[in-house]
This record gives structure tokens, C-alpha cells and sequence, in this order.
């Protein structure tokens, strides 16, 4: 499963740019999704959901290059040793309890996430890499949400 994901992720990072890339996509996939998600992020508000402006805005852009760069560095820390990815992914996930984040908001983003992965890798994106991302997007979820719990305790 890590091998798929990690074999798979190399073929996103061959894309120019591919931080600021993939995260417009990304939260384009989100908000088409989930139009209210819109005014969960700061950097939305000057903006009409969904508008071009709003896609191209360096607010946006760098937002979704940051969350791509995180996502990057947790599939840098697979390994045969999880424990300091669970650590990570907790802390991540107490700093999005601070934010407001919800639990209905991970399948949200897993689904714009596999979207995201399906659109970039195209033929590339087989029912294998798709389970194995799945797979991992639930260890992330999981991770994540304990992280919230433990920081609303």
C-alpha cells in the first residue's frame, strides 16, 4: 500500500509547480463539493465561491501549496516506522480543531483528494492506487482526528 502511494506521489511531483498545481485543483475539488466550505478559509472572503478570481488569487494558491507541501512530507515519513507520521498527524490535527474543523470534513477533502490524484495521474490512477490512497487517507483521517480529540479534551 505505502510503495503504491508513494510510487504514485512521484509521478505528481514530475508536475511544474506541482505544489501550487495539485492545491488549486484540490480545493477546487473541495469547494465544488462542498460550496460552504467556502467560508470556512480566511482567504475566501474577499471572493465570490467558486469564482476565477478566487482560484487565482496568491492567497489561495499558497494556502493549497502548503496543505500539497504537508502531504508531501507525511508521504516522505511511510515507512516500515509510523510512529513519528502518528505524531505529526496528531499535531496537525489539534491545530485543525483550533480552526474549526470538523469530523464531516475529512470525507470532504478525502474525496477531493482522490479526485485531485484521479485528474493529475489520469491512466496512471488504476483501481490499485486509488484503494491504496484510500487506505492511507483513513490512516490520515484516523491520526488527524484523534489529534482533534485530544486537543477539545
Amino acid at each position: 500500500m505505502a510503495a503504491t502511494v508513494i510510487d504514485s506521489w512521484k509521478l505528481i511531483t514530475e508536475i511544474d509547480n506541482y505544489e501550487e498545481v495539485a492545491g488549486v485543483i484540490l480545493f477546487r475539488k473541495i469547494f465544488a463539493i462542498a460550496p460552504e466550505a467556502h467560508d470556512l478559509f480566511r482567504f475566501t472572503k474577499e471572493f465570490e465561491p467558486n469564482s476565477e478570481e478566487l482560484f487565482a488569487s496568491e492567497r489561495l494558491k499558497k494556502h493549497g501549496a502548503g496543505v500539497v507541501s504537508t502531504l508531501d512530507i507525511a508521504i516522505c515519513m511511510l515507512g516500515t516506522d509510523l510512529e513519528p507520521l502518528v505524531l505529526v498527524l496528531k499535531d496537525l490535527g489539534a491545530r485543525h480543531a483550533k480552526y474549526g474543523v470538523l469530523e464531516a470534513h475529512f470525507p470532504i477533502v478525502g474525496q477531493a483528494l482522490i479526485e485531485t490524484l484521479a485528474d493529475a495521474l489520469g491512466e496512471k490512477f488504476t483501481d490499485d492506487v486509488k484503494a491504496a490512497w484510500v487506505d492511507i487517507y483513513a490512516v490520515v483521517q484516523s491520526n488527524m482526528l484523534a489529534g482533534m480529540k485530544e486537543a477539545n479534551e
